[in-house]
């Protein structure tokens, strides 16, 4: 009887040691209080600055269908020569029009699982740094019936200032409201402890469709676009140690 009392003794000092090493559901790790002052205030904040977009992108949209490939692709090649030589004639540069690659796509009839024909698609973008070149170009697509035009939208290509900006009136905005904490508990900002930044880039911004004249005595549009800006924000987390 005292041998096995012994055995469930050691048996229950062995359960209890591995329930020690494994830990509760839900807890959270944190830092010891001396790993960090402890008289320090964390703020965090959204710092934000407006920039007006840089660059104009105008897509066109060209694609061939045929059930002979050959005559699809020539659809497609033709509408590309014909964006080319539109952007010839407004005087813009190769280099500011990118073509991408050509996409074949069959066209099956589901219910009898037979080919109807084949789609050839490809997407050109033009940049645009100069905006008085939009409304001329938009308007001799439209007048040259070029179904191809797509859509304008305006971007930021140059992000770098606007990351700076941002980032620069985050840490305003945190600094004042780490300030003004410490003021009502009567003590003021020493330094600052640590700090994180996280820039959110924004994506294009699309204006309202782009109505093109589809014939000669239809009004052409402005050529002067303002697009609205483009807000560029940085979430700034920092920590300040308060002066004893």
């Amino acid at each position: 009887m005292r041998l096995q009392t012994m055995k469930a003794r050691a048996v229950a000092a062995a359960v209890l040691g591995c329930l020690a090493l494994v830990p509760v559901a839900g807890a959270q790790l944190t830092s010891s209080p001396a790993a960090r002052p402890a008289d320090t205030i964390d703020v965090s904040v959204q710092g934000r600055f407006e920039a007006q977009p840089d660059t104009a992108v105008l897509g066109f949209d060209i694609h061939g269908q045929d059930r002979d490939l050959k005559k699809a692709y020539a659809q497609a090649q033709q509408q590309a020569e014909q964006v080319r030589a539109l952007l010839r004639q407004q005087g813009i540069a190769a280099d500011e029009a990118q073509l991408g690659s050509y996409q074949v796509q069959p066209n099956i009839d589901w219910r009898t699982h037979k080919l109807i024909d084949y789609t050839v698609a490809a997407h050109v973008e033009v940049d645009l740094k100069d905006f008085a070149k939009i409304g001329p170009l938009v308007d001799a697509a439209g007048q040259a019936g070029l179904p191809a035009f797509d859509r304008v939208s305006f971007e930021l290509k140059d992000m770098q200032k606007a990351r700076e900006q941002a980032i620069a009136d985050g840490y305003r905005k945190a600094l004042a409201e780490a300030q003004q904490l410490a003021q009502l508990a009567q003590r003021r900002i020493q330094k600052l402890q640590y700090a994180s930044v996280d820039v959110a880039e924004p994506g294009p911004i699309f204006p309202r469709p782009v109505m093109m004249a589809r014939a000669a005595a239809a009004p052409a549009p402005t050529e002067q676009f303002t697009p609205q800006k483009i807000t560029v924000t940085a979430q700034v987390r920092a920590s300040f140690v308060m002066a004893p």
